[in-house]
């Protein structure tokens, strides 16, 4: 059942504050193609909730609202309550579309060519077809723009290479998606210093944030100089900043932390003393209920027998039912040591390491301290072969 509210709403959640709020904002759209009820939902910060909703009527939508900055929004649009009305089954006439822009107060103006121009959600998504829109009108969106076109071929590139790799799990299509990756990277860093808007550059900042343990102090000292010369107090910038200091407690090069673990025949003993001086270990948070967890034991099974002369493994399972664990370990009859976390060690990997889900592979070097953290495999094997020159 869908739920309707007012379209002129004051919208409280925002993204930056360096622009003084005018009046309202008004979006004129002309979307040809598109079925006469189509829904046209806005959702700033991509928060449903705060939505503003609207019809398509012969191909033109209006939507209003206010916004106290610049705020990147998500549009969709959706036939398919009109599909299910009128009894249709053609696939092709159903749309599914989302869009990401930056809205703020003023008369903007949304255009595409035809409904059919526009990148269709989930595994329809193409990248390329973000060319095929505009909306006029505001400054953060010209400059927003700029940043989607510069980056469609690169960006296409990365989505193409992680499909390739979660079909065939090639190591090779992994190691390339890696180096595009950190293209990108390089190309939104640059692209911040370049362009002196907040609510775009906080927005773009967000991808450049990284799991805990694959960066170091002096990658977070270079977030925070992009933002240096910036004197705004609003609360966007100082939640960013809030990040940094709080990624302080991820960087590499951590101690990891004692903890009690159970091994199989119901003994407990030291997470330390597993450890190794002169080699590296790899530690695999997992649970027997976790699919993508024992999806990636073949992948862990190959690195094993690869490294396993030169790597310790250990295998350390959150599962809270001792029995499913034991059940799980004679279905899968892993080659390497495997252990139980206790209760306490569970809850301890949440602050210590911001282990919020499953499966994490830590990789710890001889002396004790993390280097890594992830949850692909292939991002494992990589960190494996070319950091650890093993």
């Amino acid at each position: 059942m869908k739920y309707f509210i007012p379209q002129l709403l004051i919208l409280g959640s925002v993204v930056a504050c360096n622009n003084k709020p005018m009046d309202h904002f008004v979006i004129r759209g002309n979307i040809p193609g598109a079925m006469d009820s189509t829904e046209i939902t806005l959702a700033p910060n991509g928060k449903f909730d705060d939505r503003i909703e609207g019809y398509v009527i012969n191909g033109k939508f209006e939507l209003q609202g206010k916004m106290n900055t610049p705020t990147h929004c998500r549009l969709s649009i959706d036939n398919q309550d009109i599909i299910d009305k009128k009894g249709l089954r053609n696939e092709n006439l159903t749309k599914y579309v989302e869009i990401d822009f930056f809205v703020e107060n003023g008369e903007l103006t949304f255009q595409t060519p035809h409904i059919d121009s526009l990148p269709e959600s989930f595994w329809r998504y193409d990248i390329r077809k973000e060319k095929n829109y505009t909306l006029k009108g505001s400054t953060a969106q010209d400059i927003f723009f700029q940043y989607q076109q510069q980056t469609i071929p690169l960006r296409h590139e990365i989505r193409t290479l992680d499909r390739a790799y979660s079909e065939n799990g090639r190591i090779e299509d992994f190691k390339t998606l890696q180096e595009q990756r950190g293209k990108l990277e390089n190309l939104t860093k640059a692209f911040i210093k370049e362009n002196r808007n907040l609510a775009v550059n906080l927005h773009l900042a967000e991808q450049l944030k990284k799991e805990p343990f694959t960066y170091d102090q002096a990658y977070l000292d270079e977030l925070a100089g992009l933002f240096v010369s910036y004197q705004d107090t609003c609360s966007e910038l100082r939640n960013f900043h809030q990040y940094l200091q709080q990624a302080r407690a991820y960087v590499q090069g951590k101690a990891l932390q004692e903890g009690e673990i159970i091994t199989p025949d119901g003994k407990k003993t030291s997470l330390l003393s597993q450890l190794k001086k002169d080699r590296y270990t790899v530690i695999d948070f997992w649970a027997s209920w976790c699919g993508p967890c024992r999806a990636s034991f073949p992948h862990l099974r190959e690195m094993y027998n690869a490294y396993g002369e030169k790597v310790t493994f250990i295998s350390l399972s959150v599962d809270k039912d001792e029995k499913e664990w034991q059940k799980a370990l004679g279905e899968e009859k892993l080659p390497w040591n495997q252990y139980l976390a206790t209760p306490e060690l569970s809850k301890s990997t949440r602050t210590e390491y911001d282990l919020t889900s499953i499966p994490t592979f830590l990789v710890i070097d001889p002396e004790g301290k993390i280097i890594f953290s992830g949850h692909s495999s292939g991002e494992l094997e990589t960190m494996l072969e070319t950091k650890c020159n093993i």
